[in-house]
């Protein structure tokens, strides 16, 4: 009985020890080595300015609309607000279900996370790149009627 009881807190101890070294095996998976990178503009506008739904349709036209997105380059652009402003695109993927798959993530980040809101972004990965600004950059109170 001693050893049996003994062996309950070398396991506990041993189960603490192999826990952050699975941890870091995954950390360094190939899965995780296919991180998206981005940068987003610092100038950003409030949450209901029609911009945002502006940005949406064009990152969505840069994906073509197809499914998978076409490999190559891509360049668009997306009139907004009666001419107000532009939003210009570029995207490039490269051959593979793995390039596919990092666009689709930069067009996440760039969409829905970390650029959202923002007057312009990039983001990019192994074999994919893609990018939007919204011009003119100026305030609207430049554009009151």
């Amino acid at each position: 009985m001693s050893s049996s009881s003994s062996s309950s807190p070398r396991t506990a101890v041993l189960v603490v020890m192999i826990m952050p070294l699975i941890a870091i095996h995954y950390s360094t998976s190939p899965a995780a080595a296919q991180e998206i990178k981005f940068r987003c503009n610092a100038l950003s506008f409030p949450l209901d300015d029609h911009r945002r739904v502006c940005a949406y349709h064009l990152l969505d036209h840069l994906l073509g609309w197809t499914d998978p997105v076409p490999v190559g380059e891509f360049y668009d652009t997306y009139d907004c607000d009666k001419g107000k402003h532009t939003v210009y695109g570029h995207r490039k993927r490269d051959d593979g279900d793995a390039a596919a798959a990092c666009l689709a993530k930069a067009k996440d980040i760039l969409q829905k996370k970390q650029c959202d809101g923002r007057m312009g972004g990039m983001a990019w990965g192994e074999g994919c790149y893609m990018r939007f600004e919204i011009y003119p950059l100026e305030d609207d109170d430049d554009y009151s009627d």
